[in-house]
């Protein structure tokens, strides 16, 4: 199956609720939230990759402070244990400070630079960063990160906060 990355918006109340949870209630009530119509974006197996297309590592070392990085991972980590999956979150505040760091990407620089050798050579997840499909996973990487800044610009608006997990 793989790791699979999923945003999800919440409410106030939700996330002060979540944030006392451990790992597995926190998955039961992703789900919940999901069935009952919470918005929500799967970025699939390419949250590493845009995260390092966008800062040069992989998702497993963030950079606190930088919104490119937060975009992709979040701002705030969950205190679960490590077999939990991972769970982060932007509250709702911090949205607009992404979304314009967001908008500052210039995709003309980023495709002169994307070298798929440097994805696989940082071993970033998932395994598919070969040559023969360099221009389908640009496209591919482009529209998650179109897609991604549209659901935030959606939160933003609702004033809701992000939920993101990879499990």
């Amino acid at each position: 199956m793989g790791r699979l990355g999923q945003y999800v918006m919440v409410s106030e109340d939700t996330l002060e609720q979540m944030m006392e949870m451990e790992g597995e209630g926190l998955m039961d009530t992703l789900e919940e939230l999901i069935e009952a119509g919470n918005p929500s974006y799967e970025i699939d197996k390419l949250w590493d990759g845009l995260h390092f297309l966008l800062t040069g590592v992989s998702a497993s070392v963030p950079i606190e402070g930088n919104r490119l990085s937060e975009s992709v991972v979040c701002v705030h980590v969950f205190d679960v244990g490590e077999d939990d999956g991972f769970f982060t979150c932007t509250e709702q505040d911090e949205l607009a400070g992404i979304i314009q760091a967001m908008k500052q990407v210039d995709f003309d620089e980023l495709e002169s630079g994307f070298d798929l050798a440097s994805f696989r050579s940082n071993n970033i997840y998932p395994r598919i960063w070969e040559e023969n499909r360099k221009e389908a996973l640009w496209h591919e990487l482009k529209g998650e990160f179109s897609a991604l800044l549209a659901f935030y610009e959606k939160a933003l608006a609702a004033k809701q906060h992000v939920i993101f997990s990879v499990v």
